[in-house]
């Protein structure tokens, strides 16, 4: 159930289907007559992928366990390098920086970057149940760096609601301010847009840092406790932190001190671009008139 029981298993899928897909173009298989209905024949070719499949693992397995190791102690060997990068400040500041880069450049961060940390996140997370202190487990980042989503943009969010003047920001905030409460975001990433905006790019990419690096350092000098619980990641800010630290109140409270490092990271580019937008409508009016 741990890291690298994970890979293995993505790793041996991606294995077996490849074998079978190979044997199955190859027209390796046992043909029965057109007769033979259709749920006895797909039994038959499968045979000899399932076969040969069986063989391969087996023949891996057996090499391995000849030099007195096996496949889960191969896999986690390149991964154990990731895994002590994401216990450093400057690993999970890279981490965060490619999320944020990918999204400016309209891809989900995210879900990219998820794919390889989930894994060291949740072994960490279980390694915490059992007394240790590891930072960067269960939902760190939706916890207490990205509150708002990616970009930590809840700060933002509340900017474009409440001190906006240009009619784009103010009326996608109002329709966005609901979601962001729940760390979902893309009205605002592709709505404002953040997506190749040089005016909010930066503070995008910037703000996940700062509150990245306040939280490390927070659960490293032990002003915070560390995550022992997994929490779902579209819970409401302060309300993940406190459930995913046993109940420490000071979480809460760093959760929210995020919130608003990040909005004022966000605030000196955000009015600039509110003053442009404004500035264009403004502009247009004049023009219809």
């Amino acid at each position: 159930m741990g890291t690298g029981g994970i890979f293995t298993g993505i790793i041996m899928a991606l294995l077996a289907v490849k074998i079978y897909q190979i044997i199955v173009q190859k027209n390796w298989v046992i043909r029965m007559p057109e007769q033979v209905p259709s749920g006895v024949s797909n039994s038959f070719t499968a045979l000899i992928p399932t076969f040969v499949i069986s063989f391969v693992v087996l023949l891996i397995d057996g090499i391995l366990i000849a030099f007195n190791t096996d496949i889960y102690n191969v896999i986690a060997m390149p991964f154990s390098f990731v895994t002590n990068l994401t216990n450093s400040w400057l690993g999970i500041v890279v981490i965060e920086l490619l999320i944020s880069l990918l999204w400016v450049l309209g891809i989900h961060g995210a879900n990219i970057i998820g794919a390889f940390i989930t894994p060291i996140t949740l072994n960490n997370l279980t390694l915490n149940a059992h007394g240790a202190h590891m930072i960067f487990a269960g939902e760190f980042n939706n916890m207490f760096v990205i509150i708002g989503g990616s970009g930590a943009t809840l700060g933002l969010v509340f900017f474009m609601t409440f001190m906006a003047k240009s009619a784009q920001l103010k009326t996608l905030g109002r329709a966005a301010i609901a979601p962001a409460f729940f760390n979902i975001n893309e009205p605002i990433i592709f709505g404002a847009p953040v997506v190749y905006n040089p005016y909010l790019s930066i503070p995008f990419m910037l703000a996940p840092v700062v509150t990245s690096s306040l939280t490390y350092w927070s659960i490293k000098l032990g002003l915070t406790s560390q995550i022992i619980a997994q929490m779902p990641w579209p819970s409401p800010v302060g309300i993940g932190a406190f459930l995913g630290t046993g109940g420490d109140w000071r979480s809460v409270i760093l959760a929210f001190v995020n919130v608003i490092v990040a909005g004022l990271v966000y605030y000196p580019f955000a009015r600039i671009y509110d003053r442009k937008l404004l500035a264009q409508e403004q502009a247009n009016l004049a023009a219809e008139k």
